[in-house]
Formats: C-alpha cells, sequence, structure tokens
C-alpha cells in the first residue's frame, strides 16, 4: 500500500513559515540553477517526524559537502528561530536524472512535496 501524499497546506504553520524561508533563501542562493526543493519523509505523508527532510535540487553541483555547508548556513538560524530541525540533502540535478530509479530518489520523487 502506497503511503498517502499530502499538501503543503496540511503542515503546521510553523513548518510551512520554516520551509517558506528555506525556499526563498535557497532561490537568492541559487537564482537560476535552484531546479526543486522537495519535503520528504514523515511530514510529506502526513506524520509527525522530528525534523524537515528536505532534498535540494541544484543544477551544476561538484562538491555536495560545500554545498551542505552553503545549506547548513541557511537552514542552521531557521532551526534555531523555528525550532524545527531542517535536514537538507543537495542533489546535483544531472545525478538525480541518473539516479530517479533508485529506491530512495523514486520514493521522494513520488511522496515529495515539491515547494
Amino acid at each position: 500500500m502506497k503511503p498517502q501524499k499530502v499538501s503543503k497546506e496540511t503542515l503546521t504553520v510553523s513548518d510551512r513559515q520554516a520551509l517558506d524561508q528555506l525556499v526563498k533563501a535557497l532561490r537568492r542562493l541559487y537564482a537560476g540553477r535552484l531546479k526543486q526543493v522537495i519535503l520528504y519523509g514523515h511530514r510529506s505523508r502526513g506524520k509527525r517526524g522530528s525534523d524537515l527532510d528536505v532534498l535540494v535540487v541544484v543544477e551544476g553541483i561538484s562538491d555536495r559537502f560545500v554545498e551542505m555547508s552553503r545549506i547548513h548556513q541557511i537552514t542552521g538560524p531557521i532551526t534555531v528561530e523555528e525550532d524545527i530541525l531542517i535536514t537538507a540533502i543537495p542533489v546535483d540535478a544531472a545525478y538525480l536524472e541518473t539516479q530517479r530509479e533508485t529506491s530512495f530518489f523514486a520514493a521522494i520523487l513520488q511522496e515529495g512535496i515539491e515547494l
């Protein structure tokens, strides 16, 4: 049985505020290179969880660890302000295309909420 996908509107106000702040900051950081931001995991299925799991799809990532650090500089202050942990994973758009059938990415793309 497939998990039920929910809409962004079913998230708590605090979750929506945190995600809105994140997406705005990611758009400033990456501009046209930002292709998708996807909420996945418990929250995308309408369940309570300890954090917000987010996949950040960016064109032209050459060093994933550098991008993780850049994104952490955004998520850290939001985590403190909104009192919710955001776990963001950057992935290169071209890499995602080649891996979209793997179980991890297939589940995110099927169940996730595009922000």
